[in-house]
């Protein structure tokens, strides 16, 4: 079951590309929030070279690693390994130590270009037996990430991951360490495992989520989560230090899964760097988590360079990334029993699979009499009550089971009408939903003004500031609490009205930070003007400012098949235009037959035919 998590958490991760934080100098930490801000770099080119590395993070070492679908799939093979050191030292690659880089950090040395840092998870034998006799036969230095737990006795885990003695000793790595090219560092005592996540069950990773606790009927709270990461965090360190005589500097975070929060709770158990996984650049001069690249599926030489490549050059971008949404009102999950829950959950999810869509926006509020006001939610939050505890488990399980990216929707009403301070209700979403890609913020008609005019009045201008300012501060809190592995992306939700938007590009350029969006919601049936005028409006923006548009049509419950037709038209029409991030609002369970068959070309991400499997045709379960 924990090799099941294990393997099912990081390669879902990577499917999404959810191991793909930020850069870390990119990464500005605000006095309380850590708010992250995607500012180009302001370092030279020269001295972007001269402070950056790559870091490979490897696991197990067999000779019988198959070349495609060994039963490991985090494994390398001897051979390969050996091939791959050979090509570091042919084309002139510089393996650096975990102190190369601090004293960088401290601006006390700088790397050599072609900085490369070897990393191996786990503490695997393969680590002691494999690897050590070929960093003294090249004299490379390594870093070995240590579970502290697995090796003094906790090694059920480590023998569903490796097998049964398959862990070094403590005598094994201080003849590692005495070499001096081995480093050590924790990879936590005990937190290299899933936890109880929510009443249904779900397995999360330990480092971030907030066990719950059946028992009791409640999550930890702030302090419970605190002390048990700061405790985990500094035995994981004295014990490194005690048993190799070091004073070990870093954790290396099971699976890749860390937040700012927990950044600084590593900082208070004596651990001041942090790697994550990813394959975004790091400098040495950061402050913040930095990036490694997880090797996967036993690569030759050629194709772990060809990742350093991507590491290095590809600039990130999220806002390029295409997306397919489908907006769903939990509402419609709410059930009497837990069972009928999990029906109704995997139908969703069989439906959106077979749609092959890849983004989920989910409405986390309900306004129960239908007077304008939102009376519950549907995750733990000090706020307003809680409707049903139903948002964690859907977001773990569209992640995990179907590769969807989720996002959850929270009304701006709750701040500017109930008086709710939104950064504070975002906190209590995302501790308890660290998975979550980001926000939509649905400001009601508060932007109205803004898009229609391109001259904006005082009292409009007024509006847009204060939208802006409960969305910068939501968003920081949001960043605080979530996996950095993930985009941590926030969009203004606008539904557009009347035929006028000569304010959309002073909106667009105005109201959004590069990690924001504008996700607009149309109903062409209905308001057919309203649609011609938007897509007249597109032709002002640039190509960088569409990419920033979502664009959603509504769902109407009587649609006919002239509708549906012209929903298909309209879908062409915005894709002629540049938009790379289309989808459907009010997406119902009883929608699914009627939007695979008349929208699956326009919504899918599928770009094979042969694998097209329609779920309500005869045989189909849903």
């Amino acid at each position: 079951m924990k090799k099941q998590f294990r393997q099912l958490f990081l390669k879902q991760s990577l499917v999404l590309g959810l191991l793909l934080p930020f850069s870390a100098t990119a990464l500005q930490a605000a006095k309380t929030a850590a708010v992250r801000i995607n500012a180009p770099l302001s370092l030279s080119e020269e001295q972007q070279r001269q402070n950056q590395f790559v870091t490979l993070t490897f696991h197990d070492v067999r000779d019988d690693v198959a070349k495609s679908g060994d039963r490991d799939v985090y494994a390398i093979s001897t051979q390969n390994l050996g091939q791959f050191f050979a090509w570091i030292k042919r084309e002139g690659w510089q393996p650096i130590r975990l102190q190369d880089v601090m004293q960088a950090r401290l601006k006390q040395q700088k790397l050599p270009e072609k900085a490369i840092m070897l990393t191996f998870d786990d503490g695997a034998l393969s680590s002691y037996s494999k690897v050590f006799p070929l960093l003294k036969a090249y004299s490379y230095p390594a870093v070995f990430a240590i579970p502290t737990s697995w090796i003094n006795g906790n090694t059920k885990d480590a023998f569903e991951a490796y097998g049964e003695g398959s862990l070094m000793n403590w005598g094994q790595m201080r003849e590692m360490q005495q070499s001096g090219l081995a480093e050590f560092v924790s990879h936590s005592d005990n937190l290299h495992r899933g936890i109880l996540a929510n009443p249904q069950k779900n397995m999360e990773p330990a480092a971030i989520t907030r066990e719950y606790l059946p028992a009791a009927n409640r999550y930890e709270n702030t302090a419970e989560f605190e002390k048990r990461i700061v405790n985990d965090l500094q035995k994981s360190k004295q014990e490194l230090d005690l048993q190799l005589g070091i004073n070990s500097l870093a954790i290396f975070w099971p699976y890749g899964a860390v937040t700012p929060e927990i950044e600084g709770l590593a900082r208070q158990a004596g651990l001041p760097m942090s790697f994550s996984l990813g394959n975004v650049v790091s400098l040495a001069d950061s402050i913040q988590t930095y990036q490694r690249i997880l090797i996967m599926d036993n690569p030759s030489p050629e194709q772990i360079h060809q990742n350093m490549d991507d590491f290095i050059s590809e600039a990130r971008a999220p806002y390029k990334q295409r997306k397919s949404f489908l907006s769903f009102n939990l509402a419609e999950l709410q059930s009497k029993t837990p069972e009928e829950f999990d029906q109704k959950l995997g139908q969703l999810l069989d439906q959106v699979n077979a749609l092959r869509s890849n983004t989920l926006l989910l409405q986390a509020a309900i306004d129960r009499d239908g007077d304008g006001k939102i009376d519950a939610l549907f995750f733990p939050n000090s706020k307003l009550p809680m409707q049903q505890d139903l948002l964690n488990r859907t977001v773990w399980q569209a992640r995990t089971r179907i590769s969807n990216r989720v996002y959850a929707e929270l009304p701006v009403s709750l701040q500017l009408q109930q008086g709710i301070n939104l950064a504070d209700l975002t906190a209590d979403l995302m501790k308890n939903n660290s998975s979550l890609e980001g926000l939509i913020l649905d400001p009601g008609n508060a932007l109205d003004c803004a898009i229609s005019q391109a001259q904006w009045t005082d009292a409009c201008t007024q509006q847009v500031k204060q939208v802006i300012a409960i969305k910068e501060q939501s968003k920081a809190s949001a960043h605080y609490y979530s996996n950095i592995s993930n985009d941590n992306q926030t969009a203004l939700k606008l539904s557009l009205k009347g035929n006028h938007f000569a304010g959309l590009k002073p909106l667009v350029t105005q109201a959004l930070t590069s990690s924001d969006f504008l996700y607009i919601s149309l109903n062409p049936v209905q308001q057919p003007e309203t649609f011609k005028a938007f897509v007249k409006a597109l032709n002002s923006l640039g190509a960088e400012q569409k990419q920033r548009l979502i664009v959603s049509l509504d769902i109407n419950p009587k649609m006919s098949s002239k509708d549906w037709a012209r929903y298909q038209q309209n879908y062409q029409m915005l894709r002629a235009a540049s938009i790379q991030k289309i989808g459907v609002n009010n997406y119902l369970l009883q929608d699914g037959a009627r939007v695979q068959q008349n929208l699956y070309k326009n919504l899918s991400m599928n770009g094979s035919p042969l694998t097209y499997r329609d779920p309500y045709q005869q045989g189909g379960t849903r």
